[in-house]
């Protein structure tokens, strides 16, 4: 009796113990597995809509990336960081700016290189942020030049097939975004190669004398040694297209003072006003686009 008793009490256990020895490899076939890169091409361009926790935004900012038709990991791509202007968002240059349109188009006409497109969520600092940052007299770089460099690059470039040096990385922007583009661009040249800024919504109208470095928030005193300037402040490999509107643009008079600043320091950079206002002229992206992936 105390056998049976026993064998009573166990007997469940074994079938259940049975089951399971049979179930789990089942079990373990239908789990998910780490997946890899394919590298089969993209049979046509990609836009992707992402967010990413920003410390330096204090937010969650989203972020647009297009991957050119024919991206495959196995291929390192450039990447263009394309910024909107004020009261605009993330999808702006596409929705607006037709940019991912007429990139299909210039690429699969061979006239552009393949290359990366990505939009982030553009914001200026608020009047709280500044006047906390210049407490020491000195503005330091703008939250979104932090969130733009040690957050969202680190994060594309760890994602994505790219070209992880300034050679395949650039930054543009039109308007608010283009004065983020020229700003970033030139405290960091060691992250990008070539700026282009349209229409920026310059805050000086004056570049000259010691303007220039006013304005980057660098020192004064390197305003009076031009020769040589660019090769010193490791400019001397930047590319600049910058552009605004001849006719009723407020900020024409600046991007016209700024040209004159660059090329008095030998950055390399290049000017053209074109018809109209403070407005983004879609027969100009074709040219945009050219100037950072120009076969």
């Amino acid at each position: 009796m105390h056998k049976n008793y026993r064998y009573t009490i166990f007997r469940p256990a074994l079938r259940a113990l049975l089951s399971l020895t049979l179930i789990l490899p089942l079990l373990l076939s239908c789990a998910p597995t780490p997946t890899t890169p394919t590298s089969t091409p993209l049979p046509t361009s990609q836009t992707t809509r992402l967010t990413l926790e920003s410390a330096a935004m204090d937010a969650t900012v989203p972020f647009i990336v297009y991957l050119p038709a024919g991206y495959t990991p196995t291929q390192k791509y450039p990447v263009w960081y394309a910024m909107h202007g004020y009261s605009s968002s993330e999808n702006w240059w596409l929705n607006d700016g037709h940019v991912g349109e007429r990139a299909d188009a210039l690429m699969a006409s061979g006239d552009l290189a393949p290359m990366i497109m990505v939009f982030p969520k553009t914001r200026y600092d608020d009047a709280k942020t500044i006047e906390a940052d210049m407490a020491d007299g000195v503005r330091g770089p703008s939250r979104m030049e932090e969130f733009l460099c040690e957050e969202l690059i680190p994060y594309i470039d760890a994602h994505y097939s790219t070209i992880s040096t300034a050679e395949g990385r650039y930054i543009g922007g039109f308007s608010m975004g283009g004065l983020f583009a020229l700003q970033i661009g030139l405290h960091q040249p060691q992250l990008f190669s070539k700026i282009g800024a349209y229409s920026p919504a310059l805050t000086y109208s004056d570049f000259s004398g010691d303007h220039f470095e006013r304005w980057l928030s660098t020192d004064p005193a390197d305003a009076n040694a031009l020769d040589g300037y660019a090769k010193a402040h490791n400019m001397d490999k930047l590319s600049i297209y910058l552009d605004c509107g001849a006719e009723s643009d407020p900020f024409s008079a600046g991007a016209a003072t700024l040209y004159d600043a660059l090329m008095a320091r030998g950055i390399k950079s290049e000017f053209h006003p074109h018809a109209g206002g403070h407005s983004l002229d879609l027969s100009l992206v074709d040219s945009y686009l050219l100037f950072y992936g120009g076969e």
